[in-house]
């Protein structure tokens, strides 16, 4: 198991943050089910391009570790505050000590810097169920093109012990680091946010241009992919949205499939951790057969999560 102590000494030092084979994660989770084929272990990794109104993992937006306050726990004792090496909270460097000292668990350290070694001794431990369900380890995040080098070093210790790795990205990201991302994993889950580029700018904060130039080169690439769509009411789930994207897919020989993501706005307590407020709520909305149709209808492989 990661030594959180040793966590804590590393987000004290700048030397982690500068090394970029080694990653800053927010959470490892065991046992995933809906991040690609078989039982897999998810790395979640910190930092993300985009600010997508709807995002349902807030502590991965930022690129450095975060100290996450639950005020409801909060005792009020003051232990917190005698372990901090820099006693003011203007300087704090989310070291994790007054996490590891708060007998409420009222405070969590959310981002630590592991070595891809080091990760690879976590996910072994689940080898015997990736192997009897044709699982493996995928990437997500945050973006996990954000931190290309550590992607690129772990997933080539995981080959080495035929360990199979995906990843999900929002493809936003410069072409020779999408290149990167492809040679070097053996699913690419890629999610598309919106089709048309103004909205897609309102809703994510940037253009997907960029993104639908990297969906080329993946329908080029012959790498198999899953496209995924965070479905958000009035956002787009119009059916004209998805027979776009539809249209999009006519000529992508390796989609394995398209996956529906309905919204759910559980993350809203998320944003509280972190003393933020979510940029937008929407009403959720049951989805049925009618969002399914745009890529039945051309022969699509489609199902709603």
């Amino acid at each position: 198991m990661i030594d959180l102590n040793v966590c804590c000494e590393l987000n004290m030092n700048s030397n982690a943050f500068s090394d970029l084979t080694r990653g800053c994660v927010f959470e490892i989770r065991e046992f995933s089910l809906f991040d690609g084929p078989g039982v897999r272990t998810t790395v979640f990794l910190k930092g993300c391009p985009l600010r997508c109104v709807w995002c349902h993992n807030p502590e991965g937006l930022n690129k450095v570790p975060e100290i996450l306050l639950s005020k409801a726990k909060c005792v009020g004792c003051g232990l917190c505050r005698s372990v901090c090496p820099s006693q003011k909270e203007s300087e704090c460097v989310a070291c994790g000590k007054c996490a590891l000292a708060c007998p409420t668990q009222a405070r969590k350290l959310c981002g630590f810097f592991v070595t891809p070694e080091e990760l690879i001794v976590e996910v072994l431990k689940s080898q015997p169920i990736f192997e009897s369900s044709n699982g493996g380890v995928t990437f997500s995040g945050g973006e996990p093109l954000a931190q290309i080098d550590f992607v690129e070093s772990a997933s080539k210790l995981l080959h080495k012990h035929g360990i199979h790795v995906a990843v999900e990205t929002s493809g936003f990201s410069p072409p020779p680091t999408y290149e990167r991302l492809l040679r070097c994993v053996d699913l690419v889950l890629q999610d598309v946010k919106h089709t048309d580029e103004e909205a897609h700018r309102r809703y994510t904060g940037v253009s997907n241009r960029i993104i639908f130039e990297n969906l080329k080169r993946l329908k080029s690439f012959g790498k198999p992919f899953i496209v995924r769509v965070p479905l958000v009411p009035t956002v787009n789930d119009s059916p004209d949205v998805l027979r776009r994207l539809a249209e999009m897919l006519l000529d992508a020989h390796c989609l394995e499939m398209v996956e529906l993501l309905p919204y759910h706005s559980s993350s809203g307590g998320k944003y509280g951790l972190l003393n933020l407020s979510p940029p937008m709520t929407f009403k959720e909305k049951s989805f049925g057969e009618e969002v399914l149709i745009p890529f039945k209808e051309l022969e699509i492989p489609v199902r709603l999560l």
